[in-house]
């Protein structure tokens, strides 16, 4: 069967899933230990390192990523090996960029918000070391998507994550206090062991032209741009909530806020996965600009979603203090009304995420782009006034609110351009289910 066919869903989709079922629950176990190993302050100040790492390392996904995916997927085989040395030197040049930005901004910055907390500072320069181990084990896993070879990305990502939590779970068992600015180094070596494991997998696609291709470098830039936008827009948007809590509240904040998103974010796994399988395959199609394509593939792929999820958020909902007790401790029995409206941003992402998918695999980055501005004006005017005056509870808010209003406004447009249907996932769900079941079936008759 081909690749756009059953086998390629059911296998791509399995990898895919997967690889963020791990990574996510991974992250999660991290900070089940982390949780029992440091204190709140020191926890807090973690979380605020790994959120402007996220953004550098997401940032440079956003130049490079979909642009080598698109290119790679719909261009003739001559022009692949070109199209592979223009995007890593973009890959290059933004990673210079990244380290010479690092050692001049982070210090200042650092100095303003958090001058208590210099120690932020030398985690960062060290982290800059770590961006250029990465850049090899990003490269491969973008080729790896383009050739719809999921398995060497899940197995590279895998190495990544998982050295992390077990060094992590190294000093919990011994009970050896750790030191989150040696554990900032560490991400130095993970990243250098997901490069070679991803090479192993990729070395089949490592076809490159001996001369840079000028033209490629300014057509993957000129495409990547407005990804790169989008994702730093993104990624600032998802994160605005706890850095602005960091911020106005307190570092402690940042620990209780943190477990009620954390434990959200395991429910948004099947939509990232489903994202990730989504985009290969509807930018091979993107060429038709099928209406009736992508309006089945929005709405399938969002009740497939939803489908997943909708059980979980209604559990974790009447059960937030057992959830609570159990993954964090009952020290965070704070975060249980956060959790109970948090768990709710999980019903909007689906249509949130599936609308920029679909705009950038049919090569419409640059409205996605504005869309996603957009909602990070919103998400900080609505921060800013409801944390002021409510505290904590006031970013979740403000947030749930970006959430709905930005819904409102996509599903309009989408229902504009595609006749994109917003209710038509939810009356999808019951299909999902019985599809799911007999794949289910068809794989036990099997075994």
């Amino acid at each position: 069967m081909s690749k756009g066919g059953k086998s390629y869903w059911v296998k791509s989709g399995s990898y895919s899933i997967s690889e963020r079922i791990f990574g996510q629950f991974i992250g999660f176990g991290n900070m089940f230990l982390l949780l029992r190993i440091v204190s709140k302050e020191q926890f807090g100040l973690w979380i605020q390192f790994l959120i402007l790492a996220t953004v550098i390392e997401v940032s440079r996904t956003g130049l490079i990523q979909n642009g080598l995916i698109r290119f790679l997927t719909t261009s003739s085989e001559e022009e692949k090996p070109k199209i592979n040395t223009a995007s890593l030197f973009n890959a290059l040049a933004l990673t210079l960029i990244v380290i010479i930005l690092i050692f001049t901004i982070v210090e200042p910055i650092t100095a303003y918000f958090y001058p208590q907390y210099p120690e932020l500072v030398l985690m960062f320069f060290y982290y800059s070391l770590t961006t250029i181990a990465l850049l090899p084990y990003l490269q491969f896993n973008y080729i790896l998507q383009a050739n719809l070879d999921f398995k060497g990305s899940f197995w590279s990502s895998l190495t990544h994550k998982g050295m992390l939590f077990i060094y992590i779970f190294y000093h919990y068992w011994n009970g050896i206090i750790i030191d989150i600015f040696e554990m900032s180094l560490f991400l130095i070596l993970a990243a250098s062991a997901a490069s070679i494991v991803g090479y192993f997998f990729v070395k089949k696609y490592l076809i490159f032209s001996k001369s840079i291709d000028w033209k490629w470098v300014k057509e993957l830039f000129h495409f990547g741009k407005f990804t790169f936008g989008t994702n730093i827009s993104t990624i600032v948007y998802k994160f605005t909530d706890r850095t602005m809590v960091g911020i106005m509240v307190g570092v402690d904040a940042i620990s209780i806020y943190e477990v009620a998103i954390r434990i959200t974010n395991l429910v948004d796994i099947p939509a990232i996965s489903i994202a990730a399988v989504v985009f290969p395959q509807n930018a091979k199609n993107s060429l038709k600009q099928d209406k009736d394509s992508i309006r089945e593939v929005y709405e399938k792929s969002v009740a497939a979603i939803l489908g997943l999820i909708i059980p979980v958020i209604f559990f974790i909902y009447f059960f937030a203090e057992l959830v609570i007790i159990i993954l964090g401790r009952e020290e965070y029995l704070d975060s249980v009304p956060i959790l109970r409206v948090t768990i709710f941003f999980a019903l909007f992402v689906p249509f949130a995420l599936q609308f920029g998918t679909i705009l950038d695999s049919i090569g419409k980055p640059k409205i996605n782009f504005r869309f996603v501005i957009l909602g990070l004006i919103l998400n900080l005017i609505f921060n800013y006034l409801l944390i002021k005056e409510y505290g904590m509870m006031g970013a979740v808010y403000g947030t749930l609110l970006t959430y709905a209003l930005m819904f409102l406004i996509q599903m309009s447009f989408f229902y504009k351009w595609y006749h994109v249907r917003p209710w038509k996932p939810f009356t999808l769900i019951p299909w999902f289910y019985k599809n799911l079941l007999i794949t289910i079936l068809d794989f036990l008759k099997k075994k």
